[in-house]
């Protein structure tokens, strides 16, 4: 708590340096590189997007997440510098709807949560980390403004259908790979071309109760020339979700793949996206492309 306490004092700035750094000398790690290169070269980025690049900004999303959980309310929001597609959720959300924001690991991607928890109740998914010290700071972090955490559990989708219900919002990360065997459904769907174990879960809320979706995607802006540091954000409406299962799962994998793209480099590569969770059925066969 000491060291993220230390951060949120420090500008963004300063978080950012520090951060890139970390990420960098995280590259010393022969197993991480393999993961990196063999997920970028799947995704197609190979060449486009350097290592140096991903490792430093690794760094910083893990500085700048432990910095935003000890950051005031204000100055988090303030540091939200480009914000498109916020009209249209006001919009949804002025016409009944309950909204479902989807925010995968791309940037800080918690930032977007101090703008929203600022206008409307949001119920967030939480998976309590092993230990204690860090299952408080990331709960009291996460549970800030109109922010509610609940379990990662059925009771925890019990929540969010009834938050959706009264025509509140709700955020879950799509890009996670769901427990097969506690209970998280899901199905094979392509992503970047490889079958990935996909949630069900977005598709079946969207159906049951009428909600809108966005992607939202931060950005991190790199400082410099005149340029404070900080983020930009899409809220990017995606539609289709509503599909049978499989077909569903493809337009939500392609949703996400649409919002790597605006900053391919700021993606967590590092995360496993295609593992075969305990309890799920075997993948299809799958060839890389030459």
């Amino acid at each position: 708590m000491a060291v993220a306490e230390w951060l949120a004092r420090r500008p963004l700035r300063t978080q950012y340096r520090i951060g890139g750094w970390l990420g960098r000398l995280a590259l010393l790690s022969a197993g991480l590189r393999r993961r990196l290169r063999e997920n970028l070269a799947i995704a197609g980025y190979s060449g486009r997007v350097s290592l140096l690049a991903v490792g430093a900004n690794l760094g910083r999303m893990a500085v700048e997440t432990l910095a935003l959980w000890r950051t005031p309310d204000a100055l988090a929001q303030s540091r939200l510098i480009e914000v498109y597609g916020w009209d249209e959720v006001r919009a949804a959300r002025r016409a009944g709807h309950g909204v479902i924001f989807l925010t995968p690991h791309l940037g800080t991607f918690e930032y977007p949560a101090r703008l929203i928890g600022a206008e409307m109740p949001v119920t967030v998914m939480y998976r309590p980390p092993r230990e204690a010290w860090a299952d408080a700071l990331m709960r009291e972090g996460r549970t800030r403004q109109q922010t509610r955490a609940v379990p990662a559990d059925l009771s925890g989708v019990r929540a969010m259908l009834g938050a959706l219900r009264r025509g509140e919002a709700i955020g879950i990360l799509p890009d996670q790979v769901p427990d097969a065997d506690r209970g998280g459904d899901g199905v094979w769907a392509p992503f970047f071309g490889r079958p990935a174990y996909t949630m069900t879960l977005v598709p079946t809320l969207a159906a049951r109760t009428g909600a809108r979706v966005f992607m939202v995607s931060t950005i991190r802006l790199r400082p410099g020339a005149g340029r404070r540091a900080g983020f930009r954000v899409h809220f990017d409406p995606v539609d289709g979700l509503t599909a049978p299962p499989s077909e569903a799962a493809r337009v939500l994998n392609a949703a996400v793949e649409r919002a790597i793209a605006y900053a391919p480099e700021q993606y967590l590569w590092s995360y496993n996206r295609y593992k075969v969770p305990r309890g799920a059925p075997e993948p299809p066969p799958w060839k890389p492309v030459p």
